[in-house]
Order: C-alpha cells, then structure tokens, then sequence
C-alpha cells in the first residue's frame, strides 16, 4: 500500500468520497467552457420571413418625377344623375307645375358652367326613380349656393305616383325635347379631376464597431448586399434593409399629407434635435397620401361590422364596382380574418373548385397565380384574385391588438388606365420616385466609415450602413377600388 508523505505544518482535510465515472473525470480535466459546443449554422426563423412588402411590387410600376408634387387629370362621367326635393306633396295625377331644388353636392359628377349646377338645362327630359318623367321648363338660382328648376310631367295623366317633398329623389337625365326655331341649348363642358400628391423623405441606418464587425459567431448569417459569413453585423444590416422596405410600403400604404401646423400648435414648426446633435427645422417634413386614404377619401368602402361576408355582401361589392365601371378582374389582398371567411364561403359555395377564373393579369397562367399566393374566383363576370396580406397581420405593426386591419380587404383594378391628358397607358397604381439628370432618389444605400470598408470614408471606427428613398404613392381612378372592412 502506498503511503502519502505529508509536509511539515499541512494538515490534512479529508472530503466527501466521490466515485471516478468517465463524466467526472472530463469534469475534473476540463470546464464547460473549453467544451466545444454544438451550434446550428442555420439561425431559426422563430417568425417566419418578416419581411411584409409585396403588394406595390406586385401591383404598381415605378415612374421618376422631378417635381416633388405630382398629378394626373381624370375624366368624369359622360353622363350624370342629380338628386332634388320638391316643394310641395304632389298627389298622383298632378299635371301642373313642381319647382325642385338641387341638393348641393349631391351627384357624383357635374359640368363646369355659370355654376356647379349647371347640369340641368331648359328643354331637359327627367326621369323620377318610380319611372314618371318630366319636362324642365325654367330655372333659376334663388341664392349663390341655390339652384331651382321648373318642372311638368310628361305623362298626360300626370303623375302616376305621389311625390313628397322633403323627399330626396334621384333624377337621371335621360335627355330633351325641343320647339321648332327655338335656339340651341348652353353647352357643357365635362369637367375633369385633377389629383395630386407628393413625395416624402423615409431613411433608415445601421451602425456597427469594428472591433464588432471582427467577431465569429456561430450562427452564418447570409445577406443579399454584402456576402455572407459568421460575423453578426451582417445580419443587423440585413435587418436594416428589411426594416427600410417595410416602413416604406407602410407609408405607400397608410401615409397622410403631413399638416406642419399640427407638430407646434400654430407656429407651423418644431426644430428637431437627432442623436448626432445636428438639429434642423420641421416645416420641409412632408407626407403622402397613400393607398387607404386614396380610397376612404374617393373611393367606395363597404362596412361588415363584426359579420362574416356572405354571398349578398359580394354580390353587393360586384354592383357598385359595375355601376363605376370597374375592372374585369381585381386584386383582393385581405387580412387573415376577412380572409378565413372568405375562404368558408366560397368553399361551401364550390366556388374555388368551380374553375372558370380568369387569370389574364397572370399572363392565364393559374400555377403563377397560385406561385405568388393568390386564390382566384369569379362572380358577376367579375375575377377576383384573393391573397392574405401579411402586413394587415402583422402581430407589431397593422395586426396589432386593438386594430381592426386583420378583418380588411382592398379590392385593387388589375388593369391600366389611360390618362386624360397624355393619353398614357399606366396601370392602377404606381410609385412616383425623385429622378433627375441621372440621379435617382428611388431606392439608396452607402457606406460610411473606416471599418471593415476598403475604401474609408472617415475616420470613425465604424460601419455605417444607410438607406434613402424620396417616393410618393399614385392612384387612379379611386371610384374603381373597394375598401371592406370588418371590426
């Protein structure tokens, strides 16, 4: 047995017993620290691509202007319907006369004349919702904001059904009637729309150290702009660039003409102070107006509340798309929820496996449509190319709790319009970016810094990483889209 020789003034403390085992013993040797570990390569996409641009790219086009306002003419209807009140109840069989007044703002097209009612003319032939028709024989404008026109009915009989006032009646004309050697009516000149909007200024940056920027990681992380590999500063630029193209189709989407007078109360600016201490004034800050206001503003909306869509809803979306002369096919990007429903009942209908959807914006390629999301269907002639639209969805942004985006829809035109003054062919919507002279303010990125770059910029040991856009979102024809919504 061998002996252990203690030296003079140690005292010997003995501990708990503890049995070698191949584990302890690597224990004893090593700390978990110098154990190589096992590490994925492939960094886990715990929400999926969070990426939530598309629907511009997919539907628009891009055209430069050098101005940062831009706009566009639109012609109005060839024809239009005017709504009026009568002063008196008129029982059926009246024959004699009925003075109407116009309800201001009440058709949803007019003529430029001596005034905005200057629809209605002497000689004009009306017809009444219920079929009477009648005759105008004279008319005035009591007041500047006031129009009053004389009226007989056609019918020999007179009326054939009571009118009473205070009754909003809808009146189309449907045309006239004139005397032999009488003159020649005035004349109408169709009025045309003018739209505008601008540019806004959206920029985004990344900054990495260089001693960051020359750590390993584990994890490789790859990046469209800038290679990949195992240094984390890549992903933070990509995240960047992702972030950048998100908040500028949000903007496209969402964005609001900017009043400076509301960032100061009345003083009409505010100087704003950045992290770098640069400090500049407020008032040159714009917005634009984009795709959701384009449509609340002009457009058509239909209200769900807290209902599911039914087939009556949809056959209701087709008639007013019709009665405005909408596209053949239309592009119908939804939040999950309107889109859930829409999915229970068109399948209770067949209506997906129906066939007969027109896929011409897909080149009538169905394996496209389906590639790139889209469920397609029609009703009333009318295709619609449904898609869940991960931007309303989003749990951070459109799709957070409280908002109502998750039970939206967008009922977009899928074809070109022409423009009324340089009988253009462009398509429903499109980007408008600041071009000039060869420089584009459509999509920039640089680098700054005398990190990792061969090239320094500066002295600053960093990676500066910077995105620039100056765009503008452009709609045409806003009586063509469908806005639904559902709380």
């Amino acid at each position: 047995m061998a002996t252990v020789n203690i030296p003079s003034g140690m005292t010997l403390k003995p501990t708990a017993l503890q049995v070698a085992t191949n584990e302890n013993y690597v224990s004893a040797l090593t700390t978990n620290s110098l154990r190589k570990r096992d590490v994925s390569e492939k960094l886990v996409k715990r929400y999926g691509e969070q990426g939530i641009t598309g629907l511009l790219e997919l539907m628009g086009a891009k055209a430069p202007t050098s101005n940062t306002t831009f706009e566009h003419y639109e012609e109005a209807f060839l024809h239009n319907s005017i709504k009026i009140q009568i002063g008196s109840n008129r029982a059926a069989g009246y024959e004699g006369a009925m003075t109407a007044t116009i309800q201001s703002g009440s058709f949803v097209e007019n003529f430029i004349g001596t005034d905005d009612f200057s629809a209605v003319r002497v000689g004009d032939i009306l017809r009444f919702p219920d079929g009477d028709m009648a005759y105008v024989t004279a008319s005035a404008m009591p007041s500047a904001s006031t129009r009053e026109f004389t009226m007989f009915s056609v019918s020999q009989n007179g009326l054939t059904a009571a009118k009473a006032t205070g009754t909003d009646f809808e009146m189309a004309i449907i045309g006239n009637a004139h005397p032999e050697g009488g003159p020649q009516p005035d004349g109408l000149s169709p009025r045309v729309h003018e739209y505008s909007n601008k540019c806004m200024i959206l920029k985004e940056s990344f900054e990495v150290t260089g001693s960051e920027a020359t750590n390993i990681v584990y994890v490789k992380v790859d990046n469209e702009k800038m290679g990949s590999g195992y240094v984390w500063y890549l992903k933070g630029e990509a995240d960047t660039h992702k972030r950048f193209l998100d908040y500028s189709e949000i903007m496209m989407l969402l964005g609001e003409d900017i009043d400076n007078d509301n960032l100061n109360g009345d003083s009409g600016s505010v100087t704003l102070t950045f992290k770098n201490g640069e400090s500049i004034n407020s008032s040159t800050i714009r917005g634009t107006k984009g795709l959701l206001p384009f449509i609340e503003e002009d457009g058509q909306s239909m209200d769900l509340g807290s209902a599911s869509i039914t087939m009556a809803d949809f056959d209701a979306i087709v008639k007013s798309l019709d009665k405005f002369r909408g596209a053949k096919e239309y592009a119908l990007y939804a939040g999950i929820n309107l889109s859930l429903d829409i999915d229970d009942l068109l399948a209770a209908q067949g209506a997906y496996a129906a066939g007969g959807a027109n896929f011409g914006t897909f080149q009538n390629n169905k394996d496209m449509a389906l590639n790139l999301g889209f469920n397609s269907f029609t009703r009333g002639g009318y295709t619609f190319h449904k898609k869940t639209y991960d931007l309303f969805n989003h749990p951070n942004l459109l799709g957070a709790s409280g908002h109502h985006f998750p039970g939206y829809g967008l009922c977009i035109p899928m074809d070109t319009q022409r423009d009324a003054r340089s009988g253009e062919s462009i398509p429903s919507l499109r980007i408008r970016f600041k071009a000039a002279n060869g420089y584009s303010r459509d999509m920039e990125h640089w680098l700054t810094g005398s990190a990792v770059l061969q090239n320094k910029t500066n002295t600053s040991d960093v990676l500066q990483s910077h995105y620039r856009c100056e765009r503008g979102f452009e709609g045409f024809a806003a009586n063509r889209y469908m806005l639904i919504k559902k709380s």
